[in-house]
């Protein structure tokens, strides 16, 4: 199977590799990605953002900003595999000169956490249900922006191996600031919509290894 880059690039895509005679990468986009917020920051999520259907700013915010906490979401069709999946990478790539907001030296990003949910509620669009799933890990410890690399890749073999044994056709990735981290900021993470008018090197990029 092999589609690469087209004018459907930024409704995802799907491109596998032969790795050798054992192995296979498959690179998928997300096919829709955006933000959650909760608009009153009284815990619950209540305005969704699509980046290309709302018209954002090619870019997806998560963070403690402007009275509100926004999370970011990325859902990707996970390819079909009929051998174990050995190893996952979600890459992800930070906005702006400095990747948070505001976008300035000195300025200290929010502890981020790492969730992935399924299907269901992963169907490939944003919407209200998707602020579930499971915590897996931490994406961006609070620090200097100055020390953290604008290209970010996480293992999420675990949530991908779970998905593949549930059969469940997407898997959603969102970001969101930790319940520990202070107001005021947040990380600018850019899009498919932005590597589109960009470069397809800044995509967002969910790569499977199987065995």
């Amino acid at each position: 199977m092999l589609k690469i880059f087209s004018a459907l690039f930024a409704f995802g895509f799907v491109f596998t590799v032969p790795l050798s005679a054992a192995t296979a990468e498959t690179k998928t986009a997300p096919e829709t990605d955006g933000c959650l917020i909760d608009t009153d920051n009284d815990g619950i999520v209540d305005k969704v953002i699509a980046v290309r259907t709302d018209g954002e700013a090619r870019e997806a915010i998560s963070g403690k900003l402007w009275k509100q906490n926004r999370k970011a979401v990325f859902e990707f069709k996970l390819p079909e595999v009929d051998k174990p999946v050995k190893k996952a990478t979600l890459k992800l790539f930070l906005n702006g000169k400095f990747g948070c907001h505001p976008d300035k030296e000195g300025a200290s990003g929010p502890e981020t956490d790492l969730y992935y949910y399924l299907s269901p509620e992963a169907d490939g669009k944003i919407e209200l249900v998707d602020d579930n799933g499971v915590k897996l890990g931490s994406a961006l410890p609070g620090k200097p922006v100055e020390s953290v690399r604008k290209a970010i890749t996480i293992d999420v073999t675990g949530a991908v191996q779970e998905a593949a044994a549930a059969k469940s056709p997407w898997i959603g990735f969102r970001l969101e600031a930790a319940p520990s981290a202070a107001d005021g900021t947040g990380w600018r993470w850019r899009t498919a919509e932005f590597a589109e008018a960009n470069g397809k090197q800044f995509c967002p990029t969910l790569t499977v290894v199987t065995e």
